[in-house]
């Protein structure tokens, strides 16, 4: 639910009549047009869709401390608050700077999200499925930005966006309904707190009590399976800047940088001209077929990775995307608006099968169990940081 909405956050103002420059900036402002705070400015209008995502930076990068003190279930569960508060305060104003102030908490709430959720699904997982189990995150994400998209089609109205700025409080009531007793904490959490015999009945929970030692040599903070219970009492303090984690922090962060510096943004931010260039007049339209399009490649990622291996894919990802920009510019050059779609939805295809979710499960994958939330929390803080620039 929570990668839902940080998606959903993504794409909520995502609609030409929330914000057409021409329309906002008549006076006076003409009835059905610029339903957003009527006769906003652009600046005004920049500041709150940019207030989500430096609030997004601001909550990966400070997550990673409380989730290393109180443990993954309880910061996801804490993290709700900040969707609720959100969503409540985006729903309700009636001035576009305080509507930002909103955006800003629902973006705390997606960075805690994207950042704590990787490094919990990850510590959940047998080895051999992370990469597949991994990949929710970004399913849900690319759903949490389609769903929106068919939603503008009923909410073109001076009122429709308040309830698509209040939804988000529907999923975080949800998830604090059943958290409780439907989310379990991280063994690997609990084994750095000394709390091993927690660990173990979250193991047996999750694989039966058979399977307790072979999960626990899973556990990164072991060295063997036979004397997995050995060590683990004492909770063992250790900084994501030891020079022995240099290269994987290096690797997380320029993973990060990759993905949102890749040009992906621009892809969706202008997909609208694109369509309409090629006909389709109606922008809705043209975003909604590149949010279908960008959901389905992520399916077949785990398979993918699993056979070729995450590093190759994210190379052979960027590398197409590469070639499909070239496409995408020499089809703009031309004049060609079929051929522009055409690179266009295969650019999009090649990240979401690659870089867009391979991202989230390496860079919790390559940190060992001590460092796991911090690291993660600063890369994808990064992330959020290069999103936006």
């Amino acid at each position: 639910m929570q990668p839902f909405q940080s998606g959903w956050s993504t794409s909520q103002m995502n609609l030409s009549q929330y914000n057409d420059t021409d329309e906002c900036n008549a006076r006076p402002v003409a009835e059905d047009t610029c339903l957003m705070f009527p006769g906003h400015s652009k600046l005004e209008w920049t500041f709150a869709v940019n207030a989500w995502i430096f609030g997004a930076m601001v909550g990966s990068l400070c997550c990673g401390h409380f989730s290393d003190k109180y443990g993954r279930k309880k910061a996801l569960m804490g993290n709700c608050i900040f969707m609720i508060v959100g969503g409540v305060v985006q729903a309700s104003v009636s001035n576009i700077w305080v509507f930002a102030v909103g955006r800003l908490i629902a973006g705390i709430a997606s960075g805690t999200a994207t950042a704590t959720i990787g490094a919990y699904i990850n510590e959940l997982s047998p080895p051999h499925m992370r990469n597949t189990l991994g990949l929710g995150l970004q399913i849900f994400t690319t759903i949490g930005i389609l769903v929106p998209a068919i939603c503008f089609f009923f909410a073109n109205t001076s009122s429709g966006w308040r309830y698509l700025a209040a939804f988000p409080v529907v999923l975080a009531v949800i998830y604090l309904l059943l958290a409780p007793t439907m989310c379990i904490e991280s063994p690997a959490w609990l084994l750095t707190q000394g709390r091993t015999e927690e660990a173990k009945e979250v193991i047996a929970r999750l694989y039966g009590e058979e399977h307790v030692q072979t999960a626990l040599s899973w556990l990164q903070v072991s060295k063997k399976p036979e004397n997995a219970e050995e060590g683990l009492a004492a909770p063992k303090q250790e900084s994501m800047f030891n020079p022995r984690y240099r290269m994987q922090l290096l690797g997380g962060i320029l993973l990060s940088c990759a993905q949102q510096l890749s040009g992906i943004n621009a892809v969706f931010y202008y997909s609208g001209s694109i369509f309409s260039d090629a006909g389709i007049s109606d922008s809705r339209v043209g975003t909604l077929i590149i949010d279908f399009i960008n959901i389905f490649p992520a399916f077949f990622t785990g398979v993918l990775a699993n056979r070729f291996g995450a590093r190759n894919m994210i190379l052979w990802g960027l590398s197409g995307m590469v070639v499909m920009s070239i496409g995408m510019t020499v089809a703009f050059v031309v004049d060609v608006s079929a051929l522009s779609i055409v690179f266009t939805a295969l650019y999009v295809i090649v990240f979401g099968v690659t870089l867009g979710p391979l991202v989230w499960v390496m860079t919790a994958d390559i940190f060992p169990d001590s460092i796991r939330a911090s690291a993660s929390s600063l890369c994808i803080g990064i992330n959020w940081l290069c999103n936006l620039i």
